[in-house]
């Protein structure tokens, strides 16, 4: 299908000269968004007169717009949101759970009560925080976003304030104050009320203390720590700890007594000693054992703490020798134990990847590389019956590892392609789905707003009224809409919007000219930046290829290319020319293999050499990309590698192997 773009401005539709395409698929067409007649044109006047009054307080005016002129206008529910959520009041309470328990609009009742509980809980209704919000949101235990996080410490505030916490919310409370790692500001009212009811003791700081002390990093919150306990009972001890701070190793001079006082210290010493030179350290363990005599639960601290560094992908193999030697079994993390199956993996020690997956949590089992990976290692211990069968399931995955198995199984690929049926009507969605017509009138008066009701679109429509509204996207030009459709609501087999094809004769000329597949180029660009031209990264990268203003002044200098500012990089034409000419360096630097490739133009090409072999043993392409020591990268070329087969797909409606016979066949 080839694609159009149309622009929605005010209403009407405008036929961008850049690209060409029929929009007349679906019926999607310039008649379905007919030129507004005057009395919706006078709706649209009235509701952002309505809407603006609201913003400087007067409800009066915009509920006499409400009754009249906008009776039947489809925004009213915005006019209600908006008179409830500008300048919450506590009187209006009622009102807000009238809102949200009508389940007329999902994504503004979300808005709505997110808003409230912070509302309430910063003005001591905790009451009311508590019918908003009168179970956990989230478990404790699971890695959740910030703003996860921030309704998590609200509801535990709430339980703390109407005394019917149990100990769960003061461990949770404890463990954010404990953490080196920032806690969202919602959360400091939680940390606040520990403060205020003496939980905050000199043993929890002391605690907070150490964990600084012996990490890099944390020079000035050790710093600080060491100051709050310049008056307590552990204030000796927190001298002597800083006196060891810049030195670590100063514990085994003449003048440092191996005294039972000082053990403790000794310990937390040694382990920043392992994190400043953990190769030094560990030789001088034996010498710290006998001067020292750590008790067994410090020794396994340590030994922990050695075997981290141990494992690392640039360690030699006598590192993990070292620890399976040192390290018993009983005293192996899950996270040590990940480490050390990607080292097996790495040095194909199959009967040690076999073994060690069982004995992870099952929701590492579940993963898909690891079921994989458990099917390679029972093959290659001859248990060719459960290998393959479990390789035959991974290849029913749409996943790098799912069609990696699929491709040495010689299985079809699981596309599991969910595509909008032909009969589809757009005239019918219009005229038929709310959702859709709050999201029209929105755009026609170029509310921002407009992306909360794509949401509501995505996550309560059908799959049919989605997929037309993502088709609508793509054809006017909106990519961020297409894709954003998809994971509103987890679509994931809608693959035409999850993997747009846009800005297609800038890609293809680029292709071209720089012979880099084309189906790769728009994998890299849906990886970087979901293909979206005026993006900006928190290090600077810009636009679809995430080009980085240095790197460009490089590249045009090399081919003395005219190139100003950093603003012409939101140009696709510009970007993708880039990003074109340093991936084919790239693809050029590594006889074209696009793995290391990938893993160059995300992590640097200096690193995707780092850490090929160093031994002279071949390893192939999965143990390879498995064992890229960060999980960013490991991660960024799967998916690569994956939407450049997905994107090949969707251009062609060929299949093409996931990896090719130059990189099956190199010697990584």
């Amino acid at each position: 299908m080839k694609i159009k773009a149309l622009f929605l401005l005010c209403g009407a539709l405008f036929l961008s000269q850049s690209q060409i395409a029929n929009a007349s698929d679906y019926g999607i067409s310039i008649d379905n968004i007919a030129k507004p007649s005057a009395h919706v044109l006078e709706q649209r006047q009235a509701f952002v007169k309505a809407r603006d009054a609201i913003k400087k307080g007067d409800n009066s005016l915009a509920i006499s717009y409400k009754k009249g002129i906008l009776k039947d206008y489809p925004l009213n529910v915005w006019l209600d949101y908006y008179m409830l959520s500008a300048r919450p009041q506590v009187s209006k309470f009622n009102d807000v759970l009238k809102f949200i328990n009508s389940k007329q609009h999902k994504e503004l009742s979300s808005l709505l009560e997110n808003k409230y509980i912070d509302f309430l809980a910063r003005e001591g209704q905790f009451k009311k925080v508590n019918v908003l919000l009168p179970t956990k949101p989230y478990l404790d235990n699971e890695a959740i976003y910030n703003y996860q996080k921030s309704k998590l410490c609200r509801f535990y505030e709430a339980k703390l304030h109407l005394q019917q916490a149990n100990e769960e919310a003061l461990t949770y409370a404890q463990s954010l104050f404990v953490s080196l790692k920032s806690y969202p500001s919602n959360c400091a009212p939680l940390i606040n009320i520990l403060d205020s009811k003496g939980y905050i003791t000199d043993k929890l700081l002391l605690q907070k203390f150490e964990n600084a002390f012996i990490k890099r990093g944390y020079e000035d919150t050790t710093k600080d720590l060491a100051k709050q306990l310049e008056n307590s009972s552990f204030k000796d001890r927190v001298a002597m700890q800083m006196d060891l701070y810049d030195d670590p190793k100063a514990i085994f001079s003449k003048d440092f007594k191996a005294t039972s006082n000082n053990a403790k210290i000794a310990v937390l010493a040694f382990k920043r000693y392992i994190n400043l030179s953990s190769e030094d350290a560990r030789f001088k363990l034996k010498t710290f054992e006998k001067k020292f005599k750590p008790s067994s639960v410090d020794l396994l601290s340590i030994k922990q703490l050695i075997a981290e560094t141990c494992l690392y992908k640039s360690r030699p193999y006598s590192d993990v020798e070292w620890v399976d030697k040192n390290l018993p079994a009983v005293g192996w993390t899950d996270e040590l134990k990940e480490q050390r199956i990607r080292r097996a993996i790495w040095y194909s020690q199959w009967k040690i990847v076999y073994q060690m997956i069982d004995h992870m949590p099952s929701t590492f089992q579940e993963q898909i590389n690891w079921r994989y990976w458990k099917g390679h290692a029972a093959k290659h211990l001859g248990y060719k019956k459960q290998g393959m069968e479990i390789l035959r399931e991974v290849a029913k995955d749409r996943s790098f590892f799912g069609f990696l198995a699929a491709q040495e199984l010689n299985l079809p690929y699981a596309y599991n392609h969910l595509k909008l049926d032909e009969k589809a009507s757009f005239s019918n969605l219009l005229k038929n789905n709310l959702a859709v017509q709050r999201f029209f009138e929105l755009e026609a008066i170029n509310d921002e707003n407009s992306i909360f009701e794509w949401r509501e679109i995505a996550k309560s429509s059908s799959d049919e009224d989605a997929m037309l509204m993502a088709q609508w996207a793509l054809q006017t030009g909106k990519v961020r809409y297409a894709i954003e459709s998809v994971i509103a609501a987890n679509r994931w087999d809608a693959l035409s919007y999850r993997f747009p094809i846009a800005y297609l004769e800038i890609y293809k000329d680029n292709s071209k000219n720089y012979n880099v597949a084309l189906s790769f180029l728009y994998g890299v660009s849906r990886q970087e930046s979901m293909l979206n031209a005026d993006i900006r990264s928190p290090v600077g990268a810009i636009g679809l290829m995430q080009i980085m203003p240095t790197t460009a002044k490089v590249i045009a200098r090399k081919n003395k290319w005219q190139y100003k500012s950093s603003r012409e990089l939101t140009n696709p034409e510009t970007n993708v020319k880039f990003g074109s000419y340093y991936l084919r360096s790239l693809l050029d630097r590594f006889d074209n293999n696009r793995i290391l490739a990938a893993a160059g133009y995300n992590a640097g090409p200096n690193r995707a050499s780092f850490w090929l072999s160093k031994d002279g043993k071949h390893r192939n392409a999965a143990q390879y990309i498995e064992t890229i020591p960060f999980l960013e990268t490991r991660k960024y070329v799967q998916n690569v590698i994956l939407y450049d087969a997905m994107y090949y797909y969707l251009l062609t409606g060929r299949k093409q192997h996931l990896l090719f016979k130059n990189e099956l066949n190199y010697k990584y």
